[in-house]
C-alpha cells in the first residue's frame, strides 16, 4: 500500500510541477504582451526616451489587442493593465499549485529513515554478492 501510494504521489508532483511550468510560462507571455502595448502607447505619445519593442512582445500584442486600432491609446493602456492583472493571478495560481504539490510530496513520501534504512540494506547485498572471482 504504501509503494502505491508513493507512486501516485510521485505522478501527482510531475503533474503539478509541469501545470506550474505551463502557468509561469503563460504568466510570462502576458507579461511581454503588457510590456509591448505599454510600449505601442508610450511611442504614439512620443514619450523619450522611446520604449523598445520586443519581436515577440509585438506578435503576442497583436494577438491579445488586435481588436484595438494602434491610434486608440486609452484602449491599448486599458487592454495592458488588464492583461497585466490577469497575469498577476496566473502566478497566483501558479504558486497555490506549487504549494499543494509541496503538499502531496510531503504526505506521500517516505521518511527520511527508512530510506536510508533502504539503502544501506542495498548496499550490504551489494557488498556480499560475491566472492570476486568470475
Amino acid at each position: 500500500m504504501r509503494l502505491g501510494a508513493e507512486k501516485l504521489g510521485t505522478a501527482l508532483v510531475v503533474i503539478m510541477t509541469i501545470v506550474v511550468l505551463a502557468l509561469a510560462g503563460v504568466s510570462g507571455a502576458l507579461r511581454l504582451a503588457v510590456d509591448d502595448l505599454h510600449a505601442q502607447a508610450a511611442i504614439a505619445r512620443a514619450e523619450e526616451p522611446r520604449p523598445m519593442r520586443s519581436p515577440l512582445g509585438q506578435q503576442l500584442s497583436a494577438a491579445f489587442a488586435g481588436d484595438l486600432s494602434p491610434e486608440n491609446l486609452a484602449g491599448l493602456d486599458a487592454r495592458g493593465q488588464e492583461l497585466d492583472h490577469r497575469a498577476d493571478r496566473l502566478l497566483e495560481l501558479s504558486a497555490v499549485v506549487a504549494l499543494a504539490g509541496m503538499l502531496v510530496a510531503l504526505f506521500t513520501g517516505r521518511p527520511a529513515s527508512e530510506v536510508a534504512q533502504l539503502r544501506a540494506e542495498r548496499r550490504r547485498v551489494v557488498n556480499s554478492g560475491g566472492n570476486g572471482t568470475l
